[in-house]
């Protein structure tokens, strides 16, 4: 007898059959899913966009097809497998799970923000929730793959799959040649730096080496320190991301460049950003920059988002928190594509699989612009919560013998501890540091590779680095958390600058602290500083930039260059001079509102003496005007302090196009109040525990935002408070 027939034709059969069906089901899926991608698309805030977002018909519909042709390159192999693999059957087989597969992944994905939002996929949870989903897909799909593998039924919808698919590869592959390559080197911008532009998210300077921290947590960063300038005192204006991210990104105040609040479809109004500056700010000698003079990259992994209006001036940008891969703007599929669930949930799980998927992709980047100029933004977040640093930074840090409850600290915790319910032990307390600590050394070997791929590339010596941090972090002084709190733990930043070949032309020293106070506002104005290039014109107040640069006192030739440093969140507004901090409701800056604060006792006005109270754990305005009895000495001493930074304060406020009383509390400003609510109510015994560890301050006991503002706006409208 002869051999046996390689491929049975029953066996062929079925390979056809499910090679058709899963044409037919890239054609349903990539359909619905750019369908989805598409709504999505259409709900962003306008600063959000470009004009090669794929709004209209005409923009749509190619990359839909697209979407299809995606989605048939990885069923087809997996239905021809599953078909090859199970026979005579294997036609519907390969139908029925590649539909049902899809179906539940499709379902999974589109369903994460409002089921379980926020738990990894290993919690058990969710395992269960895609376990269901799988399960009904399963039985859904069954009746949907014997349509489609019924002989005859399908095959015009497969054929229509195929044709679809095809047109969609074309149409990828010439967006793809159509994106812009940018940078290429030329007159204009032949002397200018490369910048590779890193925050480390909620990153606290006093855990780092260079800033006098012993537990070797980050050796990069120290020896980055040695070769170029650490700024000893830099200030944040907000201690959240968005709006401190705003005036880095623009040199402006919170309440000039209008970023107040972290929520969807809030978004930065248009303005000139840091990437713009190498694309179309005028040199010192009257050149112009064009758009094409530099490639701007965007890596994120946190709360970052394109969305939030910060893609103004990147050509392509990556989130690892969105799950969106490389979106390259010039392309209306590549937008597209990074909101598809396929390469969505693959993108995920490579981040999930390597910490490090967010700096490999930098890396690629700086690889591929390194014949360009460029301008690489990357955005860490081990720092940030929840604190559960991969090995082996947990090991370097984290004390093998504690038993406590506490494997990772995140913001359910960090609730709970607000609210009253769980006491941590000084054991718990040194737990979460330990973690954050790991986090530290994790954002450490991070910019190491980032540094040493600049090295490889040779580009160090061309390439200005920048260093810093969106805000500082609590760990549990005085009972408080993570951050979004008005004190110096939150708006104290890491700065660090090493550019070796613009230092050594510009006369900056090697090792240089500057001690002066710096703020975020003054990056922008530096950097076009050391660039050779003029800050943007300004064509109203909007525009106006409020920093300055820092180069004059990079060289030692001049001090200070603010008096003040200024911050807000969408509660309070801090005054600061270096020695005394002013904190204040926002409903207490006008001068009724002052008044009703002070002759009430309503609202926050905190006044701390940062020299002899660095860690804040003393209120002097407290002890003064509210303690009972009241310091009056106390009362004397600070009141020329108390006088002179409010006057500065409202002199600063006068300027600002946004009025004071004008944002909007957050969420989680809400969340917090009404947490101290139910410690001051209901939870009065858990308060106490806590001021008794030494968690809370007594005064914390105080009045609430809400209640200075109620009383403000009756007095207004009762005629008896003029403002």
């Amino acid at each position: 007898m002869g051999a046996p027939p390689t491929n049975p034709p029953g066996r062929l059969a079925g390979l056809g059959t499910a090679l058709a069906g899963a044409l037919c089901v890239a054609l349903l899926v990539g359909l619905a899913d750019a369908g989805r991608a598409w709504l999505e698309l259409r709900e962003l805030p306008p600063q959000a966009r470009t004009e090669n977002t794929p709004l209209g018909w005409g923009q749509f519909l190619p990359s839909a097809a697209a979407a299809v042709a995606l989605y048939a390159l990885h069923l087809a192999p997996l239905a021809a497998g599953l078909a090859l693999a199970a026979g005579r059957r294997g036609g519907f087989l390969g139908t029925w799970l590649v539909a049902s597969l899809s179906a539940a992944a499709l379902a999974f994905w589109w369903t994460r923000e409002g089921l379980y939002s926020g738990l990894p996929i290993s919690d058990p949870r969710r395992l269960a929730l895609l376990a269901g989903l799988g399960l009904a897909a399963l039985l859904v799909c069954w009746p949907l793959a014997r349509l489609l593998t019924r002989p005859g039924r399908a095959r015009w919808v497969a054929i229509l799959g195929l044709a679809v698919a095809l047109a969609g590869a074309w149409h990828a592959r010439a967006e793809g040649l159509r994106v812009a390559a940018r940078g290429a080197l030329n007159e204009r911008n032949r002397e200018l730096p490369n910048v590779l532009f890193v925050v480390v998210d909620a990153l606290r300077a006093d855990r780092l080496g260079c800033y006098g921290n012993g537990l070797g947590a980050s050796p990069t960063l120290d020896r980055l320190a040695e070769e170029g300038v650490l700024f000893e005192d830099a200030r944040v204006q907000a201690p959240y991301t968005w709006t401190s991210f705003g005036s880095w990104f623009t040199g402006k105040y919170p309440r000039r460049h209008g970023l107040l609040k972290m929520a969807p479809g809030v978004a930065l109004e248009p303005s000139f950003t840091l990437p713009q500056l190498f694309k179309s700010a005028q040199r010192t000698d009257g050149v112009q920059l064009a758009a094409e003079d530099s490639a701007a990259g965007a890596f994120m992994t946190g709360a970052l988002s394109h969305g939030s209006g910060f893609s103004q001036g990147f050509d392509s940008y990556v989130e690892v928190m969105m799950g969106h891969p490389r979106v390259d703007l010039d392309s209306g599929w590549s937008i597209l594509r990074a909101r598809l669930t396929l390469p969505s949930m693959l993108f995920k799980l490579d981040a999930r699989r390597d910490p490090d998927a967010l700096v490999r992709r930098a890396n690629a980047f700086l690889r591929e612009n390194r014949s360009r100029r460029f301008f690489a933004f990357v955005h860490l977040y081990s720092t940030h919560t929840p604190y559960d640093p991969p090995e082996p930074f947990r090991s370097r840090f984290v004390d093998p013998e504690y038993r406590g409850p506490i494997r990772r600290f995140d913001a359910d915790i960090r609730r709970v501890i607000e609210r009253g319910e769980f006491s941590p032990s000084p054991e718990d307390v040194r737990q979460i540091e330990d973690l954050y600590m790991g986090g530290v050394a994790q954002a450490d070997h991070q910019i190491g590779l980032l540094l040493s791929e600049l090295e490889a590339l040779g580009l160090r010596e061309e390439t200005l680095v920048v260093i810093t941090s969106d805000h500082g972090e609590d760990l549990g002084e005085s009972g408080r958390y993570e951050h979004n709190h008005m004190y110096r733990s939150n708006l104290h930043v890491p700065l660090l600058l090493s550019w070796p070949a613009g230092q050594a032309r510009l006369g900056i020293a090697a090792g240089r602290r500057v001690s002066e106070m710096v703020q975020s506002i003054d990056l922008l104005p530096t950097l076009a500083d050391l660039a050779g290039l003029l800050p943007p014109p300004a064509a109203g107040p909007r525009d106006l930039i409020d920093g300055h640069s820092l180069v004059p006192v990079m060289q030692g030739r001049a001090g200070a260059p603010h008096a003040f440093a200024f911050a807000e969140d969408s509660t309070h507004v801090a005054i600061d001079d270096g020695r005394f901090m002013l904190v204040l409701d926002r409903y207490a800056v006008a001068p009724d509102g002052w008044r009703i604060a002070l002759e009430e006792g309503l609202g926050t006005v905190r006044l701390h003496d940062l020299e002899q109270d660095p860690l804040q754990r003393r209120d002097l305005f407290e002890r003064a005007h509210r303690s009972d009895p009241p310091d009056l000495d106390l009362r004397t001493a600070i009141a020329g302090d108390l006088l002179r930074l409010r006057a500065a304060l409202l002199a600063w406020d006068a300027q600002m196009p946004i009025g004071v009383e004008a944002v909007v509390q957050s969420d989680r400003d809400l969340e917090s109040e009404a947490n101290r609510r139910a410690l001051a109510g209901d939870g009065e015994a858990q308060r106490q525990t806590l001021v008794r560890l030494g968690y809370l301050e007594e005064q914390d006991r105080g009045s609430y935002s809400g209640d200075l503002r109620q009383r403000v706006l009756e007095s207004r409208a009762a005629g008896s408070a003029p403002r």
